[in-house]
């Protein structure tokens, strides 16, 4: 699980780090771009939120890049069970 939550941190950073670029901290408009609310976008960045794939591509087309791209060098190690 702390894996899971490291990566939900550095994805929800490099979203931030692109949206700051193309939309200058403007959560209204990056959440008409994106399709959903502001709220849902507010939370996200605050971490009070996790995000569903269909956000997650969402979040790409409306910061033009694709998914991969975000998820680029994220993965979980391998845990023996």
């Amino acid at each position: 699980q702390n894996q899971l939550d490291a990566i939900q941190l550095e994805l929800t950073e490099r979203i931030h780090v692109l949206f700051l670029e193309k939309f200058n901290g403007n959560k209204l408009a990056f959440a008409k771009s994106v399709h959903c609310d502001e709220k849902t976008i507010r939370r996200l960045f605050e971490h009070q939120q996790g995000m569903t794939i269909n956000l997650l591509f969402k979040i790409a087309f409306a910061l033009d890049i694709k998914p991969t791209q975000l998820l680029e060098g994220l993965s979980l190690n391998e845990i023996s069970v």
